[in-house]
């Protein structure tokens, strides 16, 4: 009888690899469908009569594609890619016959795990996603969202390969319905608040500007309260001065509404003579003041809250009193707060750091300050760090144009709600809420809800909201429509419009495209097409891009590993995350605006970037300072900076925050870009990581994990393309060594599969190009997945093609290839 060591079993189990290997008196029978390589080399110690580490063998079927088949097969793939089974003392497998088996399974495995994810090649039916959801609630009741989300609460939706609104995966809970209920009365009640507009109002402060608490003793000494004074950014950890709130307007404004905002104000010591050492602040650049609302309701006013949009910006000029005017929407109980956008970073080092380096430049009584209070008294009354100083803000509104009263006579048809007209209003509301023509008997059924909530005690129009509200509950809203044609897979005209908006603009159909599928025009292709077109070409398909990229992308998840604020303090100081995001929308919105050729998501030479963005890929001469904020078309003479690979949203979601991995990159590549994703690596293969000290580079590493043939098979495809990458650290800036002693030079070249070589980013984009067909494939796809709902599966491949080819001729223009996804035989069945 022979059995596996201790330290083989323990080890295979730590591993979660198959310690199925151990051994039976005796042995086990062989099963009908028993896998000849396991027979020879597992059933020995992994059979029913003795199953080492509870697993056996000898029953395992894999015809069988159950998740606990699955699980198993995965166990035995990572097991053998370690090495780790059979034990050491077992009858071994050639390393071809372990890489045979390996890519077996691993491909019986993918196929296993697309039969569990099929939807058969149709779409189920599935709910709203979140940010669908928020969207058509926004547009429904047209109600500004930048102070409120009637989602906040809701569960965060479930994500399928970085996708949100696959039917699948958007499970709907308990909890869930729960939170419908509460964000629909939400919901109702904010578009009804502007029912009675207060006349506009006018309050003037230039006095007693109190901010947080750790600044009232210096602002007292320094100021006696009488300037709001900003000093660092609102993306600090421990702001200090970054929101600026008027501590005398303690309630905010009184309704919902737009306000005119006036700021007397001046930028000051932007010619700090502290060092960048001392101060990080970039003093190059013209101090930008910012608007952010913050909710007087949650008291703490000095510091981040769940929802503070910027709603305005401007430059402020220096040393030189201006005032400052902007027009914003503010909620009810919301108060404006000012922000230093570009002021400086970790302003509460910086006193300890000045009081080191320029404890010279303060008067001699203040020389020997100590501790934070001490050094911070000091620096406000004698110093010179940077700031901005606000004297006077006078606030007006709500402005007459406001939009709320026009938001509730939309809802109850005139300026004052009419019982006579509930059926009616009940009728035109749930036919936009439900996205198709709604039956008589759903309005019965809410004439009946009105009216008993009449005899509880409510007033017609409060019992007009609950009817509103019970509305926004219905599964008709909540799902997207079934076809309701004799063809059961096929879509009718309004879920060919639901389908077409959601697509497109994120949010239900407007209603123009409301009217063709009442005509039942819309199936006509030209009406299709032309419909397609122009929704790509109104202001709300910005929604589609934006939602797109973080689906295909994953530029959702930027910012979920935060770069190190030590290393990369730009990020924060300049709000870089938002600014990397709106690049690669404005580039991808540039080309199916000039309808240009899906290639140019590649090898583009231009983007479109703010003054931060240019000086982080040292193209700040083509942005002009005074218009910082702004974005401009830039072009590149750096061949390795254009496209994609070249964006800082790109370069930042596909790294850890700390450092830069190959394997990391190259997966991200791998999955994003040539659609061949790879198996997951073992639970137990450690992270690689680049050696601090210089001995070895992550190229040395990744050579040496690659030795073992098994591992070699997954990385001599991801590597090569996470090596091209390497000449851009965590936040997408160009380098040429790790370190900042200039000890370990980057090397980006690399071998693709096949043996074609390239020596950086540039070339490597040209390898990609030269299979053209596969990457606008890839691109086809994740459009589909968007479109649809659901990922396109192996059937669908022929559809794929189709679309492909119907381009290729023409250089795969972008446009005609979203118009093509929507022409498509795919969007227009379930």
């Amino acid at each position: 009888m022979r059995r596996c060591d201790p330290l083989s079993l323990v080890v295979s189990l730590l591993l979660t690899a198959f310690t199925f290997f151990c051994s039976s008196a005796g042995g086990a029978a062989e099963p009908d469908n028993a896998h000849p390589f396991l027979t020879r080399y597992c059933l020995d110690c992994h059979s029913q009569a003795d199953p080492a580490g509870e697993r056996e063998f000898d029953t395992l079927d894999l015809s069988d594609s159950g998740f606990d088949t699955q699980r198993q097969l995965q166990e035995i793939i990572d097991a053998l890619t370690l090495e780790t089974m059979p034990p050491e003392d077992g009858e071994q497998p050639t390393d071809k016959q372990r890489l045979a088996a390996i890519n077996e399974f691993t491909q019986l495995l993918t196929r296993m795990r697309e039969q569990s994810k099929s939807s058969g090649g149709q779409t189920v039916l599935r709910r709203l996603s979140r940010r669908e959801y928020r969207n058509t609630i926004a547009d429904l009741l047209n109600i500004d969202l930048s102070m409120f989300d009637p989602t906040l609460e809701f569960p965060d939706d479930d994500l399928s390969d970085g996708f949100d609104n696959v039917g699948q995966d958007l499970i709907t809970s308990g909890f869930l319905l729960e939170k419908y209920l509460d964000a629909a009365e939400a919901s109702v009640e904010k578009a009804f608040a502007g029912k009675n507009q207060p006349r506009p109002q006018q309050w003037t402060f230039n006095d007693n500007f109190r901010q947080q608490q750790e600044l009232s003793i210096s602002h007292r000494v320094a100021f006696k309260y009488r300037y709001l004074v900003l000093y660092d950014h609102p993306r600090n950890d421990k702001p200090e001065g970054a929101y600026g709130h008027i501590s005398d307007f303690p309630r905010g404004v009184p309704a919902d509404g737009l306000y005119k905002i006036r700021v007397l104000a001046e930028g000051l010591h932007r010619d700090t003579p502290y060092v960048p050492k001392a101060v990080f602040i970039d003093p190059e650049e013209p101090f930008r003041l910012g608007i952010r609302p913050g909710d007087t309701r949650l008291g703490d006013m000095a510091h981040t809250q769940p929802l503070e949009p910027l709603l305005a910006e401007s430059t402020v000029v220096d040393n030189e009193l201006t005032w400052y005017e902007f027009t914003v929407p503010l909620d009810r109980s919301f108060a404006p707060r000012f922000t230093f956008e570009n002021g400086q970073h970790d302003v509460r080092g910086s006193y300890a750091r000045v009081y080191r380096l320029h404890r010279n430049l303060l008067p001699e009584h203040t020389r020997n300050a100590k501790g934070i209070v001490e050094c911070r008294n000091a620096l406000m009354t004698y110093g010179q760090l940077p700031q901005i100083r606000i004297h006077e803000v006078q606030i007006e509104g709500p402005l007459p144009k406001s939009p709320q009263k026009a938001t509730y006579e939309a809802l109850v048809g005139g300026s004052q709600f009419q019982q006579a007209r509930v059926p009616d209003l009940f009728r035109q509301f749930a036919t936009r809420a439900f996205r198709r023509p709604v039956k008589e008997a759903e309005v019965e059924r809410l004439i009946a809800l009105y009216e008993a909530r009449i005899g509880d005690g409510r007033s017609p129009e409060e019992a007009y909201q609950d009817g509103l509200k019970a509305i926004l509950c219905s599964p008709a809203f909540l799902y997207f429509s079934p076809p309701e044609t004799a063809e059961r897979d096929r879509l009718d005209d309004f879920a060919l419009a639901e389908r077409l908006a959601y697509f497109l603009t994120s949010t239900m159909p407007d209603e123009r495209l409301t009217r063709l599928a009442g005509e039942g025009k819309l199936k006509q292709p030209e009406v299709l097409r032309a419909e397609a077109a122009r929704l790509l070409n109104d202001p709300r398909s910005d929604r589609f891009i934006a939602d797109f990229l973080d689906n295909w992308l994953k530029l959702r998840s930027l910012g979920s590993m935060p770069p190190d604020p030590r290393q990369f303090q730009e990020y924060y100081s300049a709000g870089l995350k938002p600014e990397m995001k709106q690049e690669t929308r404005l580039f991808v919105r540039d080309l199916i605006q000039r309808n240009a050729s899906v290639l140019e998501l590649l090898n583009a030479k231009h983007s479109f970037v703010n003054r931060d963005l240019a000086k982080l890929y040292g193209v700040a001469n083509q942005v002009p300072a005074n218009r910082a904020e702004e974005f401009h078309r830039v072009v590149f003479t750096n061949p390795n900076r254009g496209g994609l690979l070249g964006q800082a949203s790109v370069l930042t979601v596909s790294a850890n925050g700390i450092e830069t991995s190959p394997v990391v990159r190259g997966v991200w590549l791998l999955e994003n870009i040539l659609g061949t994703p790879t198996p997951p690596p073992p639970d137990d293969v450690p992270a690689i990581e680049p050696d601090i000290r210089g001995a070895t580079t992550i190229r040395d590493q990744l050579d040496k994990h690659r030795q073992l043939a098994s591992c070699n098979q997954c990385h001599r495809k991801i590597d090569p393309l996470g090596f091209a990458l390497e000449g851009f650290d965590p936040i997408g800036r160009s380098r040429t060594f790790y370190d900042s002693r200039r000890k370990q030079r980057i090397d980006t070249s690399g071998v693709l599969p096949g043996g074609k070589e390239f020596s950086g980013p540039a070339e490597l984009k040209e390898r990609l190009l030269e299979q053209q067909d596969f990457f606008v494939r890839t691109v086809t796809d994740r459009l589909l997945t968007h479109a649809l709902g659901r990922h396109p599966e192996a059937v669908d491949r022929a559809e794929i093609d189709q679309i492909v080819a119907s381009i290729r001729n023409d250089e795969y223009p972008i446009q005609d290839l979203i118009l093509a996804v929507v022409s498509s035989e795919l969007f227009l069945h379930r």
